[in-house]
């Protein structure tokens, strides 16, 4: 719940909740990888999104230029109101090797 001060313990959220929430993925580097794996933790479940650092970077979500004077390092923001818009790219957990690795295979043929 992004709008809470409470404790992480006290204000995580169950996945059906409609409560606001942001996952904040900083100083992210797309030229320094091939592929980025992210876990998102609800109380009653995790959550497994898979992308190439081509689909991060061009995703009009990821800011670049976190910092003044920053070069090749951006966020991106993973929020109640934007996260449908992921939903092509999350995986179970036993797809995590096969996606993976189907995403740097992409990421190469670039």
């Amino acid at each position: 719940d992004s709008g809470s001060q409470e404790p992480l313990y006290v204000k995580a959220l169950a996945w059906k909740s409609k409560r606001p929430f942001d996952m904040n993925f900083q100083q992210v580097k797309p030229r320094c990888c091939d592929v980025f794996v992210w876990i998102g933790v609800w109380r009653d479940v995790i959550k497994y999104w898979v992308l190439s650092s081509k689909e991060m970077e061009t995703s009009k979500y990821y800011s670049k230029g976190q910092h003044r004077g920053n070069t090749g390092e951006g966020q991106l923001h993973l929020k109640h109101d934007n996260i449908k818009e992921f939903r092509e790219y999350e995986v179970a957990p036993k797809e995590l090797l096969e996606k993976i690795i189907e995403a740097a295979k992409g990421q190469k043929s670039r």
